[in-house]
């Protein structure tokens, strides 16, 4: 039988060996928050670099004809207590008053993305805490009330990656925590600049003398590893190799749609006296392959407004297409303010088709 002592030093030996086995396990591990700076992430003492805008649905005379979003900066009263930044919605009433959608819009200070302490990162995710006063505004049939976080890869011209789809602003008198922890870190790309943009939308249905505000803290987007090379060792892939969509995987056909649908222009242009439409086609950088686009207009779907046209475009370029209109369809597209645009798009093996409704501009 062994003796006291032989049974205290196994157990002490076993111990030490299995706190190392941690330590190991856990010293290549690594996480990064972005933006860098606390400061920026939870606003202490300042907006710390943040810088805000303000849009109106259509044009019109804020806020004398239609409502306005004002953005600033409060010192205190955050969720932790410190600072934070608000969107305030303010309609207006009367004979003269329009409706429509309002927007006030912040973005974070750039930041060059690291992956997780400059490995490449297995997990990405993002929170924030909010809070909201909007009750007065969707007190009224017709109204409503969301917020959008989305990601800008300022090194791809702006493409976005939404952190956060379109969610109501209600259900927030007091700070809650909001979190997205399944982001692609694929997505990122190493060494590129990106920016944090948060909006929040205010629609009326009917002109109204409501208010309401939107508050945000805390703010973060976080990179974690728990072992791995350098971020640019899978940044490779990120950058695109021809293998994916800023991944080390295949191109698949949703991400292949995700990026044509955040690319797609918004605009078309109706010219020509009506014969023609010109549309502009873009292959993002992202999708790693040059792209094959057959472009069409549409009265709606499966119902063309103009002839087909196929074109090849190089991986991060665009193109504008010329579009014969449809003789029989031209009465009907004269009389639209919007036209619908089919893009299918074959980059690779990977097919996709986006549709879009694009705003006619006349020429």
């Amino acid at each position: 039988m062994p003796s006291a002592p032989r049974i205290v030093t196994a157990i002490f030996t076993t111990a030490v060996a299995s706190l190392m086995l941690v330590l190991s396990a856990t010293a290549g591990a690594a996480i990064s928050k972005y933006p860098p700076s606390s400061a920026a992430r939870g606003f202490v003492g300042s907006a710390a670099g943040w810088t805000s805008s303000s849009s109106n649905q259509g044009t019109c005379l804020p806020p004398v004809l239609c409502a306005s979003v004002t953005n600033s900066y409060e010192a205190s009263g955050g969720a932790d207590g410190g600072g934070f930044i608000r969107s305030s919605y303010l309609g207006v009433a009367g004979a003269t008053a329009v409706g429509g959608a309002t927007s006030g819009t912040w973005e974070s200070p750039s930041f060059d993305y690291e992956g997780a302490g400059g490995k490449a990162a297995d997990a990405v995710s993002f929170s924030l805490d909010r809070r909201s006063d909007v009750d007065q505004l969707l007190g009224l049939a017709g109204n409503s009330a969301e917020y959008t976080v989305r990601l800008l890869d300022l090194s791809e011209g702006g493409e976005a990656t939404t952190l956060i789809a379109p969610a109501t602003l209600a259900g927030a008198n007091s700070w809650i925590s909001v979190s997205r922890g399944s982001i692609d870190p694929r997505r990122l790309t190493a060494g590129h600049r990106y920016r944090i943009q948060v909006t929040s939308t205010y629609t009326t249905g009917t002109a109204v003398a409501a208010s309401g505000n939107a508050d945000y803290d805390n703010v973060v987007l976080s990179a974690s590893s728990s072992a791995g090379g350098k971020a640019g060792g899978g940044g490779k892939a990120n950058k695109g190799n021809g293998k994916g969509a800023g991944g080390s995987g295949a191109l698949t056909a949703e991400r292949l749609l995700e990026l044509l649908r955040q690319a797609a222009p918004g605009t078309a242009v109706l010219g020509d006296g009506g014969k023609r439409l010109f549309v502009r086609v873009n292959c993002p950088r992202k999708i790693g392959h040059a792209c094959r686009t057959t472009a069409q207009g549409l009265l709606r779907k499966h119902r063309p407004a103009t002839l087909k046209q196929t074109v090849r475009v190089r991986r991060g370029k665009s193109k504008l297409v010329a579009l014969r209109v449809k003789p029989a369809a031209r009465g009907k597209v004269a009389t639209r303010k919007r036209l619908l645009v089919r893009q299918k798009v074959h980059a690779g093996k990977t097919v996709a088709t986006v549709y879009k409704s694009r705003k006619l501009v006349r020429r």
